[in-house]
């Protein structure tokens, strides 16, 4: 059961009951870079039971800038991140059970712990993984966040963000237009493959696998409102939103009042169908 105590200035906004159902809830957080960090501190702080953090990468010098707990002293090169997300986590709130685990999300034990959570959240910088999200937590009907900051090289005005939730197989990132097909076709591409594009098309590799500039502030905010969609849900304050986009430059957030595509084949033919959908082919060979 939840600290009544500490929790009591929340507790006012949705109850013991909505308290009680964080503290029994687990969240899966894929990448815990810039993004995710955010909502591991985010949620330790609501007093979530129990946390599972995937990501393979270790801190780097050129994530000093947006990491939330990493510190100065932290070995780069070294420093898993998942170890800094635990390590925010228990700083917070020594209670909570952290699962670190830092795997590629196309591994089988990756798959298992989402398959296991009650709500996942991709914070990841490539459409290819947010592909295989979509289809894993469709088909095992488990609702799904997915997060994007964005700052375009050629015009840093444009920057901005948005939320998108996936539940109940009604709407999905493909039937709401929020992910690429080519990328998602360049994730599955072996590096000689990748040569061979940029060879017929001109694309640098570097451009291939790029994810741009980041700013902690917009991480913040997409952060923040991934953060607040997921409580109303979890606590029954109202159903989340579908999509919402952050416009920088305007200093506003959208809630897009499109109706996803009656006639999707994620949302209509993998929802729900569990091991006939075959998301396992995603699965790095072992």
């Amino acid at each position: 059961m939840a600290n009544n105590y500490r929790f009591e200035r929340q507790i006012r906004l949705f109850g013991k009951d909505g308290q009680d159902k964080l503290a029994r809830l687990r969240a899966c957080i894929v990448g815990v870079g810039g993004l995710g960090s955010h909502l591991v501190q985010q949620f330790a702080l609501l007093g979530l039971g129990r946390i599972t953090v995937i990501d393979p990468d270790v801190v780097d010098v050129t994530n000093m800038n947006r990491l939330i707990g990493a510190r100065f002293d932290d070995p780069y090169l070294r420093t898993p991140k998942v170890v800094v997300a635990e390590r925010l986590s228990k700083s917070i709130d020594p209670h909570i059970t952290v699962d670190v685990l830092k795997e590629h999300i196309t591994t089988s034990v990756a798959f298992t712990a989402v398959r296991e959570s009650n709500y996942v959240f991709g914070c990841v910088d490539h459409d290819g993984p947010r592909m295989v999200l979509t289809e894993l937590c469709l088909a095992y009907k488990i609702p799904y966040f997915d997060l994007s900051s964005e700052i375009p090289t050629n015009d840093s005005l444009s920057f901005g963000g948005r939320v998108c939730f996936s539940n109940e197989g009604n709407g999905c990132l493909v039937c709401l237009d929020q992910i690429s097909q080519e990328e998602v076709q360049q994730f599955s591409m072996t590096p000689e493959q990748k040569r061979d594009v940029k060879e017929l098309y001109g694309v640098s590799t570097a451009v291939l696998e790029d994810s741009g500039p980041s700013v902690v502030t917009l991480n913040g905010v997409v952060a923040s409102l991934a953060a607040t969609e997921f409580l109303v849900q979890a606590t029954g304050l109202r159903r989340a939103t579908r999509l919402i986009s952050y416009y920088g430059r305007k200093g506003i957030a959208v809630v897009s009042v499109d109706d996803p595509r009656p006639d999707c084949y994620y949302c209509k033919s993998v929802f729900g169908s569990k091991e006939k959908a075959n998301v396992e082919r995603y699965l790095a060979p072992s």
